[in-house]
């Protein structure tokens, strides 16, 4: 594997020295037998190929699946034990989202957590490409701290705050450009690629979250999208990512600050009270995809939801295993809803969301945390199984999401019809 350099390589400056010559006036090139052509004008490079909307991307995360297989936990299908890629294919999908950090996790009681670092990124993505699955690739520069109670997110990194704004960018232009280069290396190039996670919720914070210097830094991060796209003739549809359709006018304040060469604006959508996200003032996605189309020009698409399939517990709490959920939708505190805790209920939903937003010509919908599988292995002292965990704060052994997955771990971890929305849309 051909090691990555994060940083800014200075440009060599050539000095010519002109020695021996009569005159300080430069001589005119004329053409003659050994110069035939006077000089052109220096070729205006190549633009990136353009992005062509040809398809509705239909998938998931698949960040946690390999990670929680090196565990010993094991994907079903039919009561057999299968390829969770070969699954989210055969079941309709034709995208997965992966996501590269910068900065590693913290360990945390010996355990690596891997599942958003190069060497496990590399082989989510050849596993991807080996189903006939493209890849939505998040680069994340910055860095989240967790606690038992808190999480921080979106922290500058520490080698690089000591750099100015402009240093910043041009760092982040060069982390950017080398990891699309060194996965294409590897014999991939995403479908689709988002430079920062949530950027409106902060990026690479310095104190604020101030929208104009995001704007700026982003600029760097998506020229080098679309410089790299250019550079290996390989169309790539650049986005940005935003929590929260509520907080779409985001996109207003970074259009203000020059931020306009992208061309998806995607959401992160979890209603209810659990994260609490609304549509602010439009009625669907449908008239959310019409708006950003004639606004700014953009194109819709959901980069993260989630609808829980079941209220199966352990040991009495609303989980598939030790670890408290982060997400519970329809919202587990209202006895109505009991009955819309199914996987059908989930497919059902997610359908109709897709089609929402196909309806306004948006790209794609692809869910967070729905290759979850719980921690419920034996062997662990106080019961805990393996001990895994999938983020590196005391929130308790195993996952947080397998209460929206689509694998059934009230079922021995079996694929579920939840995952057949895929199916239904076109």
């Amino acid at each position: 594997m051909r090691k990555l350099i994060w940083g800014v390589v200075p440009m060599l400056v050539l000095a010519m020295v002109a020695c021996g010559q009569e005159s300080d006036t430069p001589k005119p090139i004329v053409p003659d037998d050994n110069n035939p052509e006077l000089p052109g004008e220096p070729e205006e490079p190549k633009p990136a190929p353009e992005v062509v909307f040809n398809k509705f991307y239909k998938g998931t995360t698949m960040s946690f699946a390999n990670y929680l297989i090196d565990f010993g936990l094991v994907y079903r299908e039919n009561g057999e034990v299968t390829n969770p890629y070969a699954s989210v294919k055969a079941h309709g999908a034709n995208i997965v989202r992966l996501q590269l950090d910068r900065e590693p996790f913290a360990e945390i009681d010996g355990v690596t957590i891997d599942w958003q670092q190069w060497e496990r990124v590399v082989e989510d993505a050849l596993a991807a490409k080996a189903e006939g699955l493209d890849v939505m690739l998040t680069l994340k520069p910055d860095y989240d701290k967790y606690t038992s109670t808190s999480a921080a997110h979106n922290n500058i990194p520490e080698d690089w705050k000591a750099l100015d704004e402009k240093a910043l960018g041009e760092a982040l232009y060069g982390w950017v450009y080398e990891s699309l280069e060194a996965l294409h290396d590897e014999g991939v190039v995403p479908a689709i690629v988002a430079v920062g996670n949530e950027v409106n919720i902060g990026f690479m914070l310095n104190g604020t979250n101030d929208a104009a210097r995001t704007a700026r830094l982003l600029n760097y991060g998506h020229r080098a999208v679309r410089d790299f796209s250019r550079d290996v003739e390989v169309a790539i549809i650049s986005a940005v990512h935003i929590a929260n359709p509520a907080k779409i006018n985001y996109i207003r304040d970074f259009k203000s600050n020059g931020c306009v060469d992208y061309d998806v604006v995607a959401l992160s959508w979890y209603p209810g009270t659990n994260i609490g996200h609304t549509m602010g003032s439009f009625v669907s996605f449908k008239s959310m995809g019409e708006y950003v189309a004639k606004e700014y020009a953009k194109r819709l698409m959901i980069l993260e939801t989630a609808h829980s399939y079941t209220t199966g517990t352990v040991n009495g709490k609303w989980m598939g295993d030790w670890c408290d959920n982060s997400y519970n939708y329809p919202d587990w505190n209202d006895a109505t809803n009991a009955e819309n805790y199914t996987p059908a209920k989930q497919r059902a939903w997610l359908r109709a969301l897709a089609e929402d937003v196909k309806a306004g010509g948006g790209i794609g919908l692809i869910t967070w945390g729905t290759e979850s599988l719980p921690d419920l292995l034996e062997g662990k002292a106080e019961g805990h199984g393996l001990g895994l965990y999938t983020y590196p704060a005391e929130w308790g052994y195993g996952s947080t999401w397998e209460n929206n997955s689509y694998w059934d771990f009230t079922n021995d971890n079996n694929l579920h019809e939840g995952i057949d929305w895929m199916m239904d849309v076109e």
